[in-house]
């Protein structure tokens, strides 16, 4: 825990925002303990920031003041989307600022919600409902990820679904498949605590490298070589395999298996507002979305490291997505 200086007031088309709750995402692992990584050592050319700055990118909160032209009112709970995208390039004038080549996102290139209060623009701000809790609030933001990649997908209504890893992104991916219609989804996560989770939340269950039969669409969620290897055996012939673990380095792929199989491989990165961020806040709206049973710890703003990292780092299978309670 740092002392940082507040926030000045927010220039036009920016608010302030009362941070609630954020969650702790790998990415703010990576960067505490070995960045900076993403985070830019030199300005960055849309925002101007670089290391050091405030880390977290899964927030909600309360607008507590609005620049001109902002078009939210003080005393509005928000759900942060958290990019940022330079507004004139093909994929942001297509909705997709995720995609913009000089992405900045809130926590990587620009301050972030681990903190008491923080300036963020208007265009990243999503209201949420009324009864909606602020702690499932920050949760929409892994959730759109998920979203994200199961329209990716192409749908899976009447469809048989394989997951592989089930962290938050995995059991975040296999409930909205769930809620898609699929006939059937199944993680498979070599853990037997997280496989336990995934079970109690109603799920099958199956060891990662079991030969069995195939599915029409499979999603990589793990990050690993044995993820990705594991995947694609397991997508059926003409199936669809999404790719949405990070994975840190070259994987090698069976290019003829591929294509004598007419396997189709889809990427998904992050989340758009439209498409997918706001269709994230519904599901946890309407209650599709188990979110209280991701969270296994919640931790204050003063220990987040000690209460909330650290125990990432130490013990990954106990505990899954921790929200920092910021106070705001």
């Amino acid at each position: 825990m740092q002392q940082w200086p507040a926030p000045p007031s927010p220039r036009p088309g920016w608010v302030t925002v009362a941070i609630t709750y954020c969650g702790i995402c790998g990415t703010d692992v990576e960067e505490y303990l070995q960045g900076p990584v993403v985070i830019p050592t030199a300005p960055h050319p849309l925002t101007g920031a670089q290391a050091p700055l405030v880390l977290g990118h899964e927030g909600a909160g309360i607008v507590l003041a609005a620049g001109p032209g902002s078009g939210l009112e003080p005393g509005t709970r928000v759900g942060l989307e958290n990019s940022v995208g330079c507004g004139h390039c093909s994929a942001c004038l297509s909705g997709n600022r995720q995609l913009c080549p000089q992405l900045a996102v809130m926590g990587l290139m620009m301050d972030g919600a681990l903190a008491e209060a923080v300036n963020v623009p208007a265009s990243m701000c999503a209201p949420l409902p009324s009864g909606l809790p602020d702690e499932a609030g920050a949760l929409a933001e892994s959730l759109a990820v998920a979203v994200r990649a199961v329209r990716r997908a192409g749908g899976v209504a009447g469809m048989d679904v394989h997951v592989f890893g089930a962290g938050t992104i995995g059991l975040m991916t296999a409930q909205v498949a769930r809620a898609g219609g699929a006939r059937s989804v199944t993680l498979r996560d070599p853990s037997p605590a997280r496989s336990a989770r995934a079970a109690a939340m109603g799920f099958e269950v199956m060891p990662p490298d079991r030969n069995g039969e195939s599915v029409a669409v499979v999603f990589e969620c793990s990050g690993t070589a044995a993820g990705i290897r594991d995947s694609l055996s397991a997508t059926a012939k003409s199936g669809t395999t999404v790719v949405l673990g990070v994975h840190d380095r070259p994987r090698e792929i069976d290019l003829l298996a591929q294509l004598m199989n007419e396997r189709v491989i889809f990427a998904s990165l992050s989340h758009a507002m439209n498409d997918d961020y706001i269709p994230a806040i519904e599901l946890l709206r309407d209650g599709k979305v188990d979110y209280e049973a991701l969270i296994t710890d919640r931790v204050p703003l003063q220990d987040a490291v000690t209460r909330g990292i650290d125990p990432l780092v130490a013990d990954p299978e106990s505990h899954l997505k921790v929200l920092i309670a910021c106070g705001g």
